[in-house]
């Protein structure tokens, strides 16, 4: 599955140099619906899914990618105002593992007793307004620690394939090539820039030389 990380320019150039991407923490994340997307009105549903979430929060975090590079919010929101770099992968974690989200516009109904069917629903399940980022997301274990950061490095299940580069970054491609050159393979560097006919991000024609 091919997906995105929209990122600034600093945070991009240092991944690829180091070769990871920062593990999002569950507490840090921007929607206060994660994980609870369903109807809490009785207090003991409440409190059952904030002990499961706080439980994910202690050994657990998220990898929050989108399925298209091309939407200028994401650009906007995400990548410092088309000021930063996208970094494509090829995504090969296992189903129960990642997924796209499932969009809805109402809390979903609590189920009695919770399945693990209805678990993997709270996980996946985000409010429609969210919908534009079309987002896939993976729970990871968290494991290699940076001054209370945790990072995923660049394997088979996570394969840098794209590097696209916002149409206000300073960065050249140069700068790019030099942080890749112990790579074992080549990945294409792309330049963005704002369609001439659509509101979307295209590849420019003419590359760099713009």
């Amino acid at each position: 599955m091919r997906v995105y990380k929209f990122l600034t320019s600093e945070f991009a150039m240092k991944d690829i140099w180091q070769r990871r991407i920062k593990i999002s923490e569950i507490s840090d994340l921007n929607d206060p619906f994660e994980l609870i997307p369903c109807d809490l009105s009785d207090p003991r549903h409440l409190y059952a899914v904030l002990a499961m979430r706080d439980e994910m929060t202690r050994n657990r975090g998220l990898l929050c990618f989108s399925r298209v590079w091309t939407n200028p919010l994401l650009w906007a929101h995400y990548a410092d105002m088309h000021r930063g770099i996208c970094l494509g992968f090829d995504l090969n974690f296992a189903d129960k593992m990642a997924r796209p989200v499932d969009y809805v516009e109402e809390r979903l109904p609590w189920q009695e007793p919770p399945t693990e069917e209805f678990t993997l629903k709270l996980l996946w399940a985000k409010f429609a307004g969210w919908k534009y980022e079309e987002e896939v997301r993976a729970f990871v274990t968290r494991e290699e620690e940076e001054n209370r950061r945790y990072f995923i490095h660049f394997d088979e299940k996570l394969k840098l394939r794209e590097i696209i580069v916002g149409h206000r970054c300073c960065v050249e491609r140069g700068e790019i090539s030099a942080a890749m050159a112990s790579y074992p393979e080549p990945v294409p560097i792309i330049k963005a820039r704002i369609s001439r006919t659509s509101f979307n991000v295209e590849e420019h024609p003419y590359g760099f030389m713009n």
